[in-house]
């Protein structure tokens, strides 16, 4: 069986850009537009994104089922819940959802949106996520965010009520003035109110953002970069104390059953197909068997034009080939410390096991020193893992052993 066809019996997942905000965070370097002056087109944009998803979607109607949605953006939850069930719905009608699929939305902790929960429920989401970011109001205010510490907890509070189970919301380290001390205290206050799910990220400085701007122009000083290490090594320390596994470079969860299926499905190269500006997709062509990645054009406007006129907004869509999907198999598996399998790998590589693809010269170093853990039963019995040492600084160990120049 060859590789392309291994990866079209992999479940296939579905990602649904919204790209309105109603204010821009000085760090986020997402997709994304402020709401227009004149409002949001909530029928023009629902409509372009159906039309998206007939395209892309209506060619995999062979595929057994449909794991998960993610409405990610942007700010979905402004989006009016009767338009998420109607994507819904289309969606389920061209490849029919799991019994157990995963809904995904992410949301702002802002009363508007606070107040739509139900309505979101009753449309289709089955799992909330919320954008708490920290629980200092100062630091809020100057990010850009319109919420404050207080609304932030409640509404995971609220949303624990309407989604019991499946809530998850983001926590931030590294802002400017922000102590280790701090950092624990906000941490500790915000798992007093988790649900089974919490993401935990360092503030990145991504070029483009104001926050790049101010940083580079010293407006804005954060934590040097062995405070920013003890932040991410106390988080662990402290969501393994609260029963939070460490699963995944950001993410944490009290359970299996309570780890992101929709995410996961990237970090295990499984098929996803993504609609709306900007949205990325990886999949197996159902007529050519070709493994195929694509991007939607980024501006929402140009995009809604194109859809309306050809169907979809489809910027470029290219070839895989085996040399990528194997460097991908690699980048995505070592962000989970469950790390990945020769049999994964062999699903991608056209058969070659990991001790022939990776540099182990350099892989037996990083094992030495407590990076990474390697396995080896016997031939094609190999796996590959971060140890949650190796995790915190996985991108530049991925630098080392991933062999440059090879070909399909």
């Amino acid at each position: 069986m060859s590789a392309a066809a291994r990866l079209n019996k992999t479940p296939i997942s579905l990602y649904v850009h919204w790209p309105y905000c109603t204010f821009l965070c000085k760090f986020c370097a997402f997709s994304k537009a402020r709401v227009p002056q004149q409002g949001v087109q909530h029928e023009r944009i629902t409509n372009a994104l159906i039309r998206e998803l007939q395209t892309v979607l209506a060619p995999h109607r062979r595929e057994k089922e449909l794991r998960s949605i993610y409405f990610g953006g942007g700010t979905p939850s402004l989006a009016r819940p009767k338009h998420i069930a109607q994507i819904i719905e289309r969606a389920n009608a061209l490849v029919p959802l799991a019994s157990d699929a995963e809904i995904t939305l992410e949301s702002n902790p802002t009363l508007a949106e606070v107040y739509k929960m139900r309505e979101f429920r009753a449309a289709g989401i089955n799992r909330y996520s919320i954008g708490v970011q920290t629980l200092d109001d100062r630091t809020l205010a100057s990010m850009g965010r319109l919420h404050t510490g207080a609304d932030g907890l409640a509404a995971v509070d609220r949303a624990r009520e309407i989604f019991p189970g499946k809530v998850t919301f983001d926590m931030i380290f590294g802002f400017a003035g922000q102590t280790l001390q701090q950092w624990e205290s906000e941490l500790e206050t915000a798992l007093d109110h988790a649900d089974r799910h919490i993401s935990v990220y360092q503030l990145t400085v991504e070029p483009g953002t104001p926050l790049f701007r101010d940083h580079r122009s010293r407006r804005v000083v954060l934590p040097d970069d062995d405070e920013q290490s003890r932040m991410y090594e106390r988080a662990v320390e402290i969501c393994r104390a609260r029963g939070f596994r460490h699963y995944e470079v950001s993410s944490y969860a009290a359970g299996p059953d309570a780890e992101s299926r929709h995410n996961k499905g990237y970090w295990l190269g499984q098929q996803y197909l993504g609609i709306g500006p900007s949205a990325h997709s990886r999949f197996v062509d159902p007529d050519s068997g070709r493994r195929l990645g694509s991007v939607r054009i980024p501006d929402t406007m140009r995009w809604m034009q194109a859809c309306e006129g050809i169907g979809h907004g489809t910027a470029r869509e290219t070839s895989i080939g085996c040399a990528e999907a194997m460097q991908e198999a690699v980048v995505f598996g070592l962000r989970m410390m469950d790390g990945i399998s020769d049999q994964r790998f062999k699903a991608v590589s056209g058969g070659r096991p990991l001790d022939r693809y990776l540099c182990m010269d350099r892989v037996h170093q990083f094992v030495e020193q407590g990076y990474l853990a390697w396995s080896q039963q016997g031939p094609g019995t190999s796996w590959l893992a971060p140890t949650e040492r190796g995790l915190q600084v996985v991108d530049s160990i991925l630098v080392d052993i991933i062999p440059s120049g090879v070909a399909d």
